[in-house]
C-alpha cells in the first residue's frame, strides 16, 4: 500500500541568494542618470532581462513563502485549517515561464562572457527547465483531446520540496534555484557599477525622497 505523499516544507525550498530588488532600485537611477555608452537596443534588453528575472524571483520567493506559511499554519490558533498550499502552484508555473524566458533571452546573448559562462554551466537543469515548460505549454492540447496521462496537471512541489513535478517530469528545486541566481547574476554584470553581492533587500515600491535649500541674496548682496 503506497503511504500518502507528505507536504513540502520550507527547509527543503532553498532562499534565494541575488539581491534583486536591490538591483531593481538600482535600475531606477540609471534611468535618471545619463549613461552615453550604452545603446538604446542594450538598455531596453537590459531592462527586460531585469524585470523577467526578478518576476522569476519574486514568483519563486511568494512559493516558498506560502509552504512556509502552510508549516506555520496552526488550526486552533487560525480558527480553522488554512490551506495556503493550494496557491503554490501558480507561483512555481509563472516561475517556471519566467525562468524559462530569462534562460532563451541569455542564451542567445554572444557578447557578453557572463552569459556565455551560464550557458555552460547550466546546461542541465535548463534542459530539465525546458522539458517541463515545454510540458506546460502543450498540455492544453492533451486535456482537450482527452490525454489525461499520470501525475499532476499542475506544476507541484514533490518529495517534500526537494523537487518540482509536472505529469511524469521533475526537476530538483535547486536546480530551480540555481538557475534564477545564475540569470540574476548576468543581468547584474550588465550594470558594472552595482555590487552583485550586495545584501538582499526587501521588495516593495521604490520612494524618492528629496530636499531643498533656497538661497536669497538682496540688493546689498547680504545672503539671507
Amino acid at each position: 500500500m503506497k503511504s500518502a505523499p507528505k507536504m513540502p516544507t520550507a527547509k527543503n525550498i532553498p532562499d534565494l541568494l541575488g539581491n534583486i530588488e536591490g538591483l531593481k532600485r538600482y535600475s531606477f537611477l540609471c534611468v535618471l542618470l545619463p549613461e552615453p555608452s550604452l545603446s538604446q537596443d542594450d538598455r531596453r534588453l537590459r531592462a527586460w532581462l531585469l524585470h523577467t528575472v526578478a518576476s522569476a524571483s519574486r514568483h519563486y520567493t511568494r512559493a516558498r513563502e506560502l509552504v512556509e506559511l502552510q508549516d506555520n499554519s496552526d488550526q486552533e490558533r487560525d480558527g480553522g485549517v488554512v490551506f495556503h498550499i493550494l496557491d503554490v502552484s501558480e507561483q512555481i508555473e509563472d516561475c517556471i515561464t519566467a525562468t524559462f524566458r530569462a534562460c532563451m533571452a541569455i542564451k542567445r546573448i554572444h557578447t557578453l562572457p557572463e552569459a556565455q559562462d551560464f550557458s555552460t554551466n547550466y546546461q542541465k537543469p535548463f534542459e530539465d527547465l525546458r522539458a517541463i515548460r515545454n510540458q506546460f505549454d502543450h498540455m492544453h492540447t492533451q486535456i482537450t483531446s482527452g490525454e489525461i496521462g499520470n501525475g499532476p496537471i499542475s506544476m507541484a512541489f514533490s518529495n517534500e520540496g526537494r523537487s518540482i513535478q509536472f505529469r511524469k517530469l521533475s526537476m530538483e528545486t535547486t536546480n530551480l534555484r540555481m538557475l534564477i541566481d545564475g540569470a540574476y547574476k548576468v543581468v547584474a554584470s550588465m550594470y558594472p557599477n552595482f555590487n552583485p553581492s550586495s545584501p538582499k533587500e526587501a521588495g516593495g515600491p521604490i520612494k524618492i525622497s528629496m530636499s531643498a535649500t533656497i538661497t536669497v541674496t538682496d540688493a546689498d548682496g547680504n545672503i539671507k
